[in-house]
This record gives structure tokens, sequence and C-alpha cells, in this order.
């Protein structure tokens, strides 16, 4: 049966290694415990290279520590998190995550580990950006266009009134 259960956890890890989502478990101590190969892709570091260190000083710099701070002790108080997260890969790129966490507890009900699944959005964030630049051009352009009829129209009747003027008045 022991043999059995071994088999069925390789499986499952294997699993894992297919899935799209980095998938990620920490202990308490922010020590790795786990990393599949879509962690490895998106990071950028081998699950050797990241094993049994601290998470915090692998993916997270200056700017980003608060923010996944915060996810810490949300995951604490309430059992999980789910938010927006930048994080960096070994080439030092930042990468934007929607994630996922759950704490997972042990027998007795204590905490034991966090377990994280992070998704890309990355290039979607940066797809919204561009869209959003696009509309505010766009409503620019349309304000624009807006002023210079108005424009057009309080000027249209001063012009008028000239040609009339010049018409009716002949001495230079």
């Amino acid at each position: 049966s022991r043999k059995q259960a071994e088999e069925q956890i390789r499986e499952q890890a294997a699993l894992l290694d297919k899935g799209q989502d980095a998938i990620m478990v920490c202990d308490i101590d922010n020590k790795v415990l786990y990393w599949n190969k879509s962690a490895e892709r998106l990071y950028g570091w081998p699950i050797e290279e990241v094993l049994e260190k601290n998470i915090s000083n692998i993916i997270l710099n200056k700017e980003t520590k608060p923010q996944f701070d915060h996810a810490c002790l949300e995951v604490l108080k309430k059992g999980e998190w789910k938010g927006e997260l930048k994080n960096i890969a070994k080439s030092g790129k930042e990468i934007i995550l929607a994630s996922r966490w759950t704490l997972v507890r042990d027998n007795e009900g204590n905490p034991k580990s966090i377990l994280m699944v992070n998704t890309d959005v990355t290039e979607k964030k940066m797809l919204e950006v561009q869209f959003l630049r696009a509309q505010r051009m766009e409503s620019i352009g349309i304000l624009a266009g807006g002023i210079a009829h108005d424009l057009n129209n309080v000027l249209s009747p001063i012009l008028m009134s000239v040609e009339i003027l010049k018409k009716k008045v002949g001495d230079d």
C-alpha cells in the first residue's frame, strides 16, 4: 500500500507539471517545498535552484515585497487569498500574475504550508494598457473635433458679417 501511495503521489506530481499555471508550495517561513515545471518556465529557475530557499529572495525585489507580505498575512488570517502580484523572473523581467493562494493545515489544524497557483497575465495587462491608451486618444480626438466645430459655429456669423460689411461699405 505504501508503494501504491508513492506511485499515486508521483502521478499527481506529474499531472501538476503538465498544468499551464505555476504551482508552488512554500512552508510558513516561505521556503519552497514544491515548484512545478510551469513555475520553472515562468520564472526561469529550475527546481534544484529554489528548493528549500526563501521564495522572497528569489522572485521579489524591494518594490514587490510589500505586496507579497500583505498576501502572506491575508492567507494566514483568512485561509485563502486571491489577487494580482508582480514578481521578478530570473532574467530580471517583471511579470504580472493572477495569483490564488490557499493555506494548508496539518492534522491538528495548525498552518503548515501555502499552496500558490500563479497565472501569467503580463501580456494581457500590456494589451489592456495599449487599449486604454487608444481609447484616451480617441476621446481626445472627439473632444478636439467638438471644440473645432463649436469654434466654427461661433466664428461663422462673424466672418459672414465681415463679408456683408465689405459689400455695404465701399470705403477702404
